[in-house]
């Protein structure tokens, strides 16, 4: 080789050289995302066997027009994915929503794709984590202890039932004894059965105690509430230790509500909320709130109950001509903690808006 060709070689690469980062700088500046994830993999941690996982990605759009998500593929049946079906404009952001269903023990990689009308290729994410039979923290998802038994709750309330539904609640019951358990309900109602899913809970495992309402059994309109047991071993017997509350709304028929539609009553509080005092001298909190009719027929108060045992309640009178007025009387005792439940008072109503309300109690001591 000349010297004149070697010369014109070691030029051409010091050319290549210099130009080359000018180059990859011009695609870097033209080649900016449309869009971006907060996070394109999320580590859900150890989810409990058959309790569902939520994580959360945020997207934002960072093109100059409004991103449109066309669809969404996933790995498996496993996972559901919620995400908007509007589009986001310039610059906005939305949240995507990945549920999944812990129904496999051990640990878990699923992808899922994020198509858009921005680009052909999809935006690629990823859930990762562990679906265990206990977590160490059993009070998190158990609250509630009844011997070796941890419960996710005490109190079921079955709200807005109408007459002939029939509907069910689970209640989550782990097993962290030592032996296998056989879970049985005690002192259930004629309008409530049982059913156990698995019969047998074996030793750190979970299962459900799943109960159903049968509304045509049940005698009065408003509020229905009894005491049922769990029991903890052959034998067992009734005691605080192991009550479970259980309550149900039964509503009015709306069309025995109002003949008349242009004749109908309006109840109307002064708030659905009331935030009482406790005085330490009498162990007690009082307080009142104003109702109000303000249709244009008689307003009937047909039950007015509470939800706590711990709670009084009281009106004048119950039934409210149009533009009548008066005052709830509340009172809660300071032993109300004792018994389970929230505070609440339950009004039913024949107003067809207003059947049935609802109002909470709190207290500061």
């Amino acid at each position: 080789m000349t010297s004149l060709h070697r010369h014109n070689r070691s030029l051409i690469y010091r050319l290549a050289a210099t130009c080359l980062p000018l180059v990859l700088l011009c695609l870097a500046a033209t080649a900016q995302p449309l869009a971006s994830f907060d996070q394109t993999t999320r580590d859900m941690g150890t989810l409990l066997w058959q309790q569902p996982g939520v994580a959360t990605f945020t997207l934002t759009n960072k093109s100059t027009e409004s991103l449109s998500i066309s669809r969404v593929r996933v790995d498996c049946g496993c996972t559901n994915v919620d995400y908007p079906r509007t589009p986001i404009a310039p610059g906005g952001t939305a949240q995507i929503k990945v549920v999944y269903n812990a129904e496999l023990l051990g640990h878990f990689n699923k992808g899922l794709a994020i198509y858009t009308n921005l680009s052909a290729e999809p935006f690629n994410l990823r859930i990762i984590g562990h679906v265990a039979e206990q977590k160490a923290e059993t009070t998190e998802q158990f609250p509630y202890q009844i011997g070796d038994y941890f419960l996710s709750t005490c109190n079921v309330e079955f709200d807005d039932v109408n007459r002939g539904d029939q509907p069910s609640y689970s209640i989550l019951l782990y097993n962290a004894g030592k032996k296998s358990y056989k879970p049985e309900l005690m002192h259930l109602p004629k309008y409530l059965t049982a059913h156990y899913d698995p019969e047998i809970i074996r030793p750190g495992r979970v299962g459900r105690l799943v109960l159903t309402l049968d509304s045509k059994k049940l005698q009065n309109m408003g509020l229905s509430q009894c005491d049922i047991y769990l029991s903890r071993f052959a034998g067992d017997r009734v005691n605080k230790e192991t009550e479970i509350n259980v309550s149900a709304t039964l509503l009015p028929n709306i069309s025995d509500l109002a003949s008349d539609p242009n004749k109908v009553p309006r109840l109307r509080l002064d708030s659905t909320a009331i935030s009482l005092t406790l005085n330490p001298k009498k162990q007690k909190a009082t307080g009142t709130l104003l109702l109000s009719n303000q249709g244009n027929a008689p307003l009937v108060i047909k039950a007015l109950q509470v939800y706590n045992p711990g709670i009084s309640v009281s009106l004048g009178k119950r039934t409210l001509k149009p533009g009548e007025q008066q005052k709830m009387k509340i009172s809660v005792n300071a032993l109300s903690d004792y018994f389970k439940g929230r505070r609440r008072i339950l009004l039913i109503t024949n107003d067809p808006e207003h059947m049935k309300t609802v109002v909470d109690v709190t207290i500061h001591k």
